[in-house]
């Protein structure tokens, strides 16, 4: 019999294994790519955050549980809520005026619209109330003005520095101006920074004083926006 058959049948066999064997090798070896290593997820690339999710980060509250939480919201003077007393806005008209002096709100029924004076720093709106103190009448006005640097470089034109006292505060706080000796006697009250001022007129240097004491209520400046929640 040929030995040549028997030769050829065995090369085949031999190159069927070597291909069988070769291709176990190659299975084993990515078989393990697919498994989660120890400890972890599958192989995977990671996807990057979304639009949302990023806003969903940036709206999330702080990690630390002790941070102290924002309180610079609350209620602005108009009775709206605000998330910040910034957002208010300052007060404004009769009503503005009313809550910037609580005492033009407690005495509005003693009190009408003037017209503003020619002769004087500009105003927007203005209001005078007739009271009367140690037995003399007195004038107190109310004014929402355009400029309290002008009312103030105003003042100092016609009294002098030497009859202005600083309150120091927030805000840049407010001042006084006394005039005993002109008639009538006078005494203005005004807001650093913001644009309100009130005024005492009477006949006396002291009626002016009693009047400025135990009628005139102005608001801290801290709360002249609105009142913090």
């Amino acid at each position: 019999m040929d030995a040549r058959p028997r030769v050829r049948d065995a090369l085949v066999l031999a190159v069927l294994a070597a291909v069988i064997i070769g291709g176990l090798v190659h299975y084993g070896r990515h078989l393990g790519e697919d498994e989660p290593r120890a400890g972890g997820h599958p192989s995977m690339a990671t996807p990057s955050p979304t639009g949302g999710d990023t806003a969903e980060l940036d709206s999330a509250p702080p990690t630390d549980p002790g941070a102290p939480a924002s309180t610079t919201g609350g209620t602005c003077w108009d009775g709206r809520e605000a998330s910040s007393l910034r957002l208010c806005g300052l007060p404004a008209g009769a009503r503005g005026l009313a809550w910037v002096f609580p005492s033009f709100a407690r005495d509005r029924e003693q009190c009408h619209k003037a017209r503003p004076n020619a002769d004087s720093y500009p105003v927007i709106e203005s209001y005078e109330c007739f009271q009367r103190a140690l037995g003399q009448p007195v004038t107190v006005t109310y004014d929402q003005v355009k400029d309290p640097g002008q009312v103030e470089r105003w003042l100092l034109a016609r009294l002098g520095p030497n009859h202005r006292t600083e309150l120091p505060g927030a805000h840049g706080g407010r001042c006084i101006f006394k005039d005993g000796a002109s008639r009538p006697a006078r005494i203005t009250g005004m807001y650093e920074r913001f644009p309100y001022v009130v005024s005492v007129y009477a006949d006396s240097a002291q009626a002016a004083v009693r009047a400025w004491e135990r009628i005139v209520k102005q608001r801290p400046t801290t709360t002249v926006r609105g009142i913090r929640a």
